[in-house]
């Protein structure tokens, strides 16, 4: 495949992936149940490595491989995220998407941002580890769900007890998926990221492939585009929300038809971060 296909569809991934995390807030109204995120977070403790342990399925996120995410805090507080996958097996290509999280409101440091082009989307902390060695994070609409580890594997008794807070908190567990990392002589033991992390234009978005080198003119008008898709995309959920505040029977087939229109713009071509 040609490198300026590649690149559109990396670009591709990362829009529909942070756009329906920005804009996917409609989804949600008054009559779901409040999300309830973790009481005290220390941001600077989330700061390292983590393993990606399971989570609901995105069509972004398909054969992804040994799942690592990093963070690092800025001055500001603010959260610089890496999040990198091997695509098709252990060995695949490296894929590698870079994006930043703020605090918002400084009283409730678990509900984080993250920015996207001038606009934000939700990434909250639902729960950490007594000794941070775990972290749930989820979005209000309850289509966004991840459990990270310090270590590839969560102790059995750990994950049943975090699966079973999140099937109160309304999360439906039944569709995680769990992410295969590999095995420990064929392990990535790096404490940073592979290869380069993208640098684009914004502090807030940017994503590469494992081929690294140019491309940097391609990013001239990464965040513009991610504007402009938002508000293609905000309009297009807008056109739904009255019929998900409606209960029971009504709401369900709405989120159903929320679900089918994001299904439409993410495509059925299997792109990726």
């Amino acid at each position: 495949m040609k490198r300026s296909n590649l690149i559109w569809l990396n670009l591709k991934a990362l829009t529909l992936a942070l756009a329906w995390l920005a804009g996917s807030s409609v989804l949600s109204c008054q009559s779901e149940p409040a999300l309830e995120v973790a009481p005290t977070v220390e941001l600077s403790q989330l700061k390292g490595k983590w393993y990606e342990i399971a989570r609901l399925p995105r069509t972004t996120e398909v054969d992804c491989h040994g799942t690592t995410a990093f963070y690092t805090q800025g001055a500001d507080g603010s959260l610089n995220l890496v999040n990198q996958c091997n695509v098709g097996s252990a060995t695949g290509k490296l894929q590698t998407v870079a994006m930043t999280a703020t605090v918002p409101d400084s009283s409730v440091p678990a509900k984080l941002a993250l920015n996207v082009g001038g606009y934000t989307g939700d990434y909250w902390i639902l729960e950490v580890g007594p000794k941070y060695e775990y972290t749930v994070v989820g979005h209000p609409s309850r289509l966004y769900f991840w459990i990270l580890s310090r270590t590839p594997t969560l102790d059995p008794a750990v994950l049943g007890g975090i699966l079973s807070r999140a099937q109160d908190k309304h999360f439906d567990t039944s569709l995680l998926e769990f992410t295969p990392q590999p095995p420990a002589g064929e392990r990535n033991t790096l404490d940073t990221p592979q290869g380069t992390v993208p640098q684009g234009p914004h502090a807030t978005c940017a994503l590469t492939d494992a081929a690294g080198g140019g491309g940097r003119g391609q990013w001239g008008g990464v965040c513009a585009a991610l504007g402009v898709a938002l508000v293609a995309v905000r309009r297009r959920a807008r056109a739904g929300e009255r019929m998900a505040c409606r209960p029971h029977g009504a709401r369900g087939r709405a989120i159903s038809r929320q679900r089918g229109i994001w299904s439409r713009l993410e495509g059925s071509d299997g792109v990726r971060p």
